[in-house]
Order: structure tokens, then C-alpha cells, then sequence
């Protein structure tokens, strides 16, 4: 059984992500607050507009706490390649502007697999 975790804390096996979603120059996507509640309401959590920081520690304990993390690195998963999409796009129509475009789309693809990559991973290694 799980023990509730404290609110500013999160298990050991989310740290690195949270540091990931939460750094734009790691992630290449800007991760908004809004972004975060609607994939906690996808996964049945109704989250208040606040803090990016303290929205992402709420949606995670949640996901620990009810075993949904394929859920929410899924959720987080297609969000990614959602920007990556629009970052295509915007590539093609400013093409002055695609070197950097690209870098952010090979960021936001690199997440996107670091993601499934944890999604993957053992639980009893957490």
C-alpha cells in the first residue's frame, strides 16, 4: 500500500521528469498550467489554475498514488508531439526561422521519448 506523500515532496522515480517537463530548454515546449489540469481532468483529477510547479507535483502524486503514471506520461506524451506538429508547421511557413524551430521539435521529440521510455520502466525499481 502507498502512503500519502507530502505536497511538496514526489517519489524519487519523478523527479527527473518533473525537472525535464519544467526546464523549456530541456523540454523545447513551454508546458502551460492549463496543459497540466486538462491532463489531470483526462485522468479524472480536477486541478485549480495555479502554479505550473505545484500543479505538476499535484498531477504526479495523484498518478502515484492511484498507479495511473502510463496515463499521465501518455497524456504529457501526446501534448509533446502536438507542439512538435505545430513546430513543423510553423517551420515550413518561416523558413528563416526553422533552424531554431528544429532544435525545439528535437527536444520536445527527445521528451516525448524519454517519456515512454519511464513509462516502460519496472515500478518495483521506484
Amino acid at each position: 500500500m502507498k502512503r500519502k506523500m507530502d505536497e511538496n515532496t514526489l517519489p524519487p522515480a519523478y523527479e527527473g521528469v518533473e525537472r525535464q517537463l519544467m526546464a523549456l530548454f530541456y523540454c523545447g515546449v513551454y508546458i502551460t498550467n492549463a496543459d497540466i489540469v486538462k491532463i489531470g481532468a483526462s485522468m479524472g483529477l480536477k486541478l485549480p489554475l495555479k502554479d505550473r510547479i505545484a500543479l505538476l507535483k499535484q498531477l504526479m502524486r495523484h498518478a502515484h498514488e492511484h498507479d495511473m503514471k502510463p496515463q499521465m506520461m501518455q497524456g504529457f506524451v501526446r501534448l509533446l508531439q502536438e507542439r512538435a506538429k505545430t513546430y513543423q508547421e510553423l517551420a515550413r511557413n518561416y523558413p528563416t526561422a526553422a533552424p531554431v524551430i528544429r532544435e525545439w521539435i528535437q527536444k520536445a521529440r527527445a521528451t516525448a521519448l524519454l517519456l515512454q521510455r519511464e513509462m516502460r520502466s519496472n515500478p518495483y525499481e521506484q
